[in-house]
């Protein structure tokens, strides 16, 4: 992982791209409280090629954003090259190849985690983002319709390894899967143990118990945190401070509300007031868990239509004196 990270030394906390979360402004606060790498939501090879309004607008960034990766999806390898040609002095870290999402739109494309049935053109994806010259990286599940995929999968993982990836993302869930059940970190510990490419793990880190307890169990080169992160930034301080000997700092309900409320002032600059509360909804949603009276604030997130509301209804959390996460 030199080519991405340099001589960090350490194991490494990363952003994961999340469709309809990790915009600018998400990115910007994850790198602000401690992540190595942010991505690009994924982003379609073949739209970026023809150029679509919306897919250039998932590709912009901001120097306080970086390091960032390009995340891409694609069945095709022709798509991946002329993709990645027209990325590869735009200042990304790494392209990272998506075989893992479950979605059915993606997956009807032969995209996602549906590459994971065709290793052979999968393959020539790779090679094909590879031609660019920048670092490449693959995420990937444990199987398409269940884990017990995995030892075929791992037949993959060593070509992948031959061609000379930058790191391995593995969420261990099946695309049958989606996210329910239990990501089953054996499968990452086995990866670990069976290859000398970094594995990142993925899967259930929702706070650092749960990063410390599969860390620990698995031993990969690094994590990729997705949901743990909405509405949480402070997850990726902790992981750091972790994973560079630190003690762990704890954050309490009332710290996490006033990151929650200065990013959402944020989005407000960069969407504007009525479309940033609106894309807000979801984080207060996570925010308003795990504490009593939480349904009560919940219950209030659709009336909210300016950033007023959103601070009043935030102002009793900030005062708050919850229990630490």
């Amino acid at each position: 992982m030199k080519r991405v990270f340099g001589d960090i030394g350490r194991r490494v906390v990363i952003a994961a791209p999340m469709a309809g979360y990790t915009d600018r402004v998400f990115r910007r606060f994850a790198r602000k409280f401690g992540a190595d790498l942010t991505f690009t939501e994924m982003v379609s090879a073949e739209g970026l090629v023809h150029s679509t309004k919306m897919t250039l607008k998932y590709i912009e960034y901001s120097p306080d954003e970086a390091p960032i990766g390009i995340q891409f999806f694609s069945a095709s390898p022709e798509y991946m090259r002329q993709a990645a040609s027209m990325v590869k002095n735009m200042g990304f870290s790494v392209i990272d190849i998506n075989m893992g999402c479950p979605v059915r739109k993606v997956m009807k494309k032969g995209a996602g985690a549906a590459l994971l049935a065709n290793p052979a053109v999968a393959l020539k994806v790779v090679e094909a983002a590879k031609s660019a010259g920048l670092p490449v990286s693959v995420k990937i599940r444990c199987g398409v319709k269940s884990c017990a995929e995995w030892k075929s999968i791992k037949r993959f993982v060593a070509e992948l390894e031959k061609i000379g990836i930058e790191f391995l993302t593995i969420h261990p869930r099946s695309a049958a899967q989606m996210y329910s059940g239990e990501s089953d970190w054996r499968i990452i510990r086995d990866a670990v143990q069976s290859f000398s490419l970094p594995i990142i793990g993925s899967g259930d880190l929702l706070d650092i118990d749960a990063v410390r307890e599969r860390v620990e169990f698995a031993a990969p080169a690094g994590v990729m945190i997705a949901r743990g992160a909405i509405a949480n930034f402070e997850i990726f301080t902790q992981v750091r401070a972790w994973f560079e000997g630190k003690p762990t700092p704890r954050f309490s309900l009332a710290d996490r509300a006033r990151t929650l409320l200065e990013f959402i002032r944020q989005e407000v600059e960069f969407r504007g007031e009525t479309q940033a509360v609106k894309w807000s909804r979801k984080f207060l949603s996570k925010l308003f868990r795990g504490f009593p009276g939480a349904s009560n604030f919940r219950a209030q997130l659709d009336r909210l239509e300016t950033l007023a509301q959103v601070e009043g209804l935030l102002r009793p959390l900030m005062e708050s004196k919850f229990s630490d996460f």
